[in-house]
């Protein structure tokens, strides 16, 4: 396979948006695309090779998954043994134990179903986990495993049925993404069947380099055309880059313009045209064979500076840990990932064994980890008192919530308070829960029974739909019972409502560390409106929101209950125990908003 410099310069146009992204720098807000970038070039040379190996006779899996091994393990080992050993240093129980799950994870090719499972992408817990963009990883290596046997089993048939297995794996993955944008955001963000078509694209630009380019070439063969389709890739990547953002639905549609784009300048993009001199120029080439390495850096580095500071880092800051990530990904490229590619060096059962037996390391790192909490005999037990205080829940005996797939009936919520014929009903999310306890001492003894109906994350709204959630129809159909319940039930006289307004209806958690910065600009709402499901328009969104719940409690006002609308509940500002942590482990003596750990430790011990 010819070497072509452009390619690698086009790897250099995927990972610094990703970095840029990562470190919240607005202007890239569609930066996440670079990965999409990245599942190209992949699709194109791993087909390429596995093609032209067929075509030669000398193909074998072997061989395959070796150059695979050889390529990925060595510095994403290095860099998990370095966020290993910050997160045993720096990390709160609370997020050592989170970092110890992903380690399994990684170790096991399924870190992206893992971050599926938790929160999704989006939102500020991701920005404190350390492996968190090995989710692309694991989608590359599920797609490693199967690709090469799926090409196996195709190459008994016409080479044009090849080709046309590709569309088809493209065309069915692109409309399952399109489905699950809307059905089921986080799974398809993360998950291998959403991304296959990314990845199919590129196999069938790989197909058309070594079947079909003559004949296209005839066709359309212009200098001109060459260029122009040359920057028009270019603009495609770049609009995604700059315009998209954590608003928008992707992959899905979205994702065709960084898939195209990078289509284009694979196809069309050579050292005759001027985009392919900018791409092959020592800089952008020099910056593509690094990275790799600088993807699997930048994350790590990004995320312990923000759990070695209560604030925010600074834009400076960011931008020099960015610099940062490329120096450590060129040492680690020189020292760490062109020795072990290079076969003189390490055998392959060297390389095999290395993999095995790193693998079974990490993954028993991660098991005591997760296993012993997160490690929690490093803290003093002074402190792992105060950090464990600080997240008991004083209403936890009163805890009646289930998760939604299992609250069966709304007719089973839990009963605070027997009542005889006349009963209150406490709905709404989390924060609702939070009032169990004392509306629990407030209602006995009242002659007036307490019911409650909470799920984590649901506000009490109809039509509702969880943006942001895996599963965002279930809080639709549990708010739909929920008020059918109520509303039918005669013995309900009362309805407190309750909820995170600030995060449904604004998109921002409340936030100390800058005198109260928004994360995000969005609603975590969907709702359907006249029929038809809307999605995130700015404030029109929010008014829309607004109507929904206006109409949610007139409904229940038209069934004869008293509403009683309670306040959301107020936020520290700060992750509690992980403050604690900071201030009593981390640094003890350092001083913190203009007063020091000792006194910080006076006052919580007064409190």
């Amino acid at each position: 396979m010819k070497y072509r410099e452009e390619i690698d310069g086009l790897r250099a146009v995927a990972v610094l948006p990703v970095i840029f992204f990562h470190a919240g720098f607005s202007a890239f807000s569609g930066g996440y695309v670079g990965v999409d970038v990245f599942f190209v070039i992949s699709g194109y040379l791993i087909t390429t090779i596995i093609l032209s190996e067929k075509e030669r006779g000398t193909f074998s899996l072997a061989n395959f998954y070796e150059r695979r091994a050889r390529r990925i393990i060595p510095a994403l080992f290095l860099v998990m043994l370095f966020s290993t050993v910050c997160s045993y240093l720096w990390l709160a129980p609370s997020h050592m134990k989170d970092f110890s799950e992903s380690l399994v994870a990684v170790s096991l090719l399924s870190s992206n179903i893992l971050f599926w499972k938790e929160t999704g992408y989006w939102g500020v817990a991701n920005e404190l986990k350390p492996l968190l963009h090995t989710w692309s990883l694991a989608v590359e290596e599920q797609y490693y495993v199967l690709f090469p046997l799926f090409l196996m089993g195709m190459w008994r048939f016409r080479k044009r049925w090849i080709l046309g297995s590709f569309f088809l794996i493209a065309a069915a993955s692109l409309l399952h993404s399109q489905w699950a944008a809307v059905h089921h955001p986080a799974a398809n963000f993360f998950l291998l069947t959403t991304r296959a078509g990314v990845l199919a694209f590129g196999a069938g630009i790989g197909f058309y380099f070594l079947y079909r380019k003559q004949v296209m070439r005839s066709l359309v063969s212009h200098p001109a055309v060459d260029e122009l389709m040359s920057w028009l890739g270019i603009a495609l990547i770049a609009w995604a880059v700059f315009v998209f953002d954590e608003n928008t639905p992707f992959p899905g549609f979205y994702a065709l313009l960084p898939t195209v784009g990078t289509a284009l300048i694979i196809i069309f993009t050579s050292k005759e045209t001027v985009a392919g001199r900018l791409l092959g120029s020592k800089i952008a080439v020099g910056v593509g064979l690094i990275s790799y390495s600088a993807y699997l850096w930048h994350q790590p580095l990004f995320v312990f500076a923000r759990h070695r500071s209560l604030h925010e880092p600074g834009p400076g800051l960011l931008l020099a840990l960015a610099a940062l990530s490329l120096i450590m990904a060129y040492f680690s490229w020189k020292y760490v990932e062109a020795p072990f590619r290079r076969k003189g060096t390490f055998t392959r059962k060297q390389i095999f064994s290395f993999t095995a037996y790193g693998s079974v390391l990490f993954i028993a790192v991660g098991a005591a980890g997760y296993f012993t909490q997160g490690f929690q005999y490093r803290l003093d037990r002074d402190v792992l008192d105060r950090v464990n205080a600080a997240k008991v829940r004083s209403f936890s005996a009163e805890l009646c919530e289930a998760d939604i797939p299992e609250i069966g009936k709304p007719g089973d919520a839990c009963v605070l308070v027997p009542g005889e014929g006349r009963y209150a009903m406490l709905f709404g999310d989390s924060h609702a829960r939070t009032l169990a306890s004392e509306a629990k001492k407030a209602f006995s003894g009242a002659g007036l029974g307490l019911l409650q109906a909470t799920t984590t994350g649901c506000p009490p709204v109809k039509g509702v739909y969880r943006a942001d959630d895996s599963n965002p129809r279930e809080c639709y159909q549990h708010n739909q019972q929920v008020y059918d319940y109520i509303e039918k039930n005669s013995e309900i006289e009362y309805v407190i409502l309750s909820s995170r307004w600030t995060l449904g209806m604004e998109g921002s958690r409340f936030d100390n560390t800058e005198g109260g910065v928004e994360y995000g600009s969005r609603p975590h709402l969907d709702i359907v409106e006249q029929g038809e499901l809307l999605y995130h328009d700015g404030y029109g969104h929010r008014d829309a929101i607004a109507r929904a719940y206006s109409r949610s409690i007139h409904s229940l006002l038209d069934a004869g209950k008293k509403v009683m609308l309670v306040y959301p509940v107020p936020e520290a500002g700060w992750n509690v125990p992980d403050l604690i942590a900071s201030r009593y482990w981390l640094a003890p003596d350092s001083v913190v908003d203009g007063m020091t750990a000792s006194t910080d430790r006076e006052v919580f011990k007064d409190r």
